[in-house]
């Protein structure tokens, strides 16, 4: 091999490596967090479905609570901006109940709701489809539409300044709440080594009238979750869920099953108040 050709040949492999190093460089800053992408959310959601006319109603649901605390149903209370569903005409309280703060719904009546939807048009026996540009049938006005029952909803979307500690949020987190006897429990769905499942009690009350075949279905939902920016958005969540189902007038005090999932997501790049199981949020 002449001289010039082994010049030639390391200054390829010098560009080589240098091309190599700049694109590295490129990687690591793309899929390196972002601290001013980061977000820390939290999602409260309580749903009523009868399906029929209640009346007299008083309902206690379990509240998102720490230290005897809940922003969520401070929030409902105020009727901050943070309340993203809510019937007008639904009264908000929180009581003080023999197993701490829960949310208090009152109104003198509460109607089914439901919801309409054309009927499916009839597929032509002729397999024939419309001609592009064409203009859209008229739907028949005296067509039934398809009416199914709905739900009365109340959703809270809050944005703290904080990390959450998702991995370990009994303690340290508002969590729903009452809770008794929570065990680790088998994870219904495929879920990283990260994700903890358990399943706890919780308690609902219910009173009103109602017929005495009337069915009533209450869930209540909590998810808090921390999300950013690396190469891509990504996060790490914790989130619990109850749901009842009752049938004839209100029953007063019921002991509900609920279901939580912690260390949901990923933790590369998460905020430091969750990098480490054993991590504690910041005081909010």
């Amino acid at each position: 091999m002449n001289r010039r050709l082994r010049v030639v040949l390391v200054v390829v492999a010098v560009v080589i490596l240098l091309a190599a190093g700049v694109l590295a460089a490129g990687v690591w800053q793309f899929t390196r967090p972002a601290p001013e992408s980061y977000s820390h959310t939290a999602e409260y959601r309580a749903s009523i479905q009868p399906d029929a006319t209640l009346t007299n109603v008083t309902l206690y649901l379990p509240l998102p609570a720490e230290n005897g605390t809940s922003s969520v149903g401070d929030a409902l209370v105020a009727g901050s901006p943070g309340v993203v569903d809510a019937p007008a005409n639904w009264s908000f309280e929180i009581a003080e109940t023999e197993y701490g703060p829960m949310l208090a719904v009152s109104l003198p009546t509460l109607e089914p709701a439901y919801r309409e939807r054309p009927p499916p048009r009839p597929i032509d026996p002729d397999g024939e489809t419309a001609t592009p540009g064409a203009a859209t049938p008229t739907p028949d006005p005296q067509e039934t539409p398809i009416r199914t029952l709905d739900d009365h909803l109340v959703r809270v979307e809050l944005a703290f300044e904080e990390p959450i500690d998702t991995r370990s949020p009994v303690g340290s987190e508002p969590v729903l709440r009452p809770r008794f006897d929570a065990t680790d429990a088998e994870c219904p769905f495929p879920a990283p080594e990260s994700t903890v499942c358990r399943e706890f009690g919780t308690r609902m009350f219910l009173s009103y009238d109602a017929p005495a075949d009337a069915t009533v279905e209450v869930s209540v939902s909590y998810e808090a979750r921390n999300d950013w920016f690396a190469g891509g958005w990504t996060g790490n969540s914790f989130r619990q869920s109850t749901r009842t189902n009752v049938t004839g007038d209100g029953p007063g005090w019921v002991a509900v099953p609920a279901t939580e999932a912690v260390g949901e997501g990923t933790y590369r790049g998460a905020p430091s108040a969750v990098v480490d199981a054993g991590a504690v949020a910041v005081a909010r």
